[in-house]
């Protein structure tokens, strides 16, 4: 299912990259990342959006990197502080010729995180999809071992 895919396309592009901001630090080490949402693909038709998944945190990584799409030549973007302290980031990317609107905001402590992000996908066709997602995540300990 084509929608599907870019869904799935913009959740990479949201779990895959890299960022630069303040956040708090995050103690390095293994991580779990708990992904829940779910995607809009017509009037009448959604497809639930979840997965598990575990993560290695290296010393001095910025904590947002985790889950903020890193600079390329297909995106653009803006980040805002809201008024509650998190940080606000938007992105507006070109995907094998769809546009692609991430909007989302990130939270971090020392052993949790938490994100919401809203990702909007138009397609030459006309279609449009919308995928709603939260990723939450917690130190597991120090030890990443055969996690990278």
């Amino acid at each position: 299912m084509r929608f599907g895919k870019l869904g799935w396309m913009g959740l990479v592009l949201v779990l895959g990259a890299q960022a630069q901001a303040a956040q708090t630090s995050m103690q390095p080490g293994l991580w779990s990342m708990d992904i829940q949402g779910s995607t809009q693909v017509g009037p009448d038709s959604t497809v639930p959006v979840q997965r598990q998944m575990k993560i290695c945190v290296k010393p001095g990584q910025p904590p947002e990197s985790i889950v903020v799409p890193a600079d390329d030549k297909t995106c653009t973007r803006s980040q805002a502080t809201l008024p509650d302290g998190k940080t606000q980031w938007t992105f507006h990317c070109t995907v094998q010729q769809a546009k692609v609107t991430q909007v989302g905001s990130f939270e971090s402590s020392a052993s949790t995180f938490d994100s919401h992000w809203t990702i909007s996908t138009d397609l030459p066709s006309g279609a449009k999809t919308s995928t709603q997602v939260q990723v939450t995540g917690k130190r597991l300990g120090a030890d990443c071992g055969d996690v990278k």
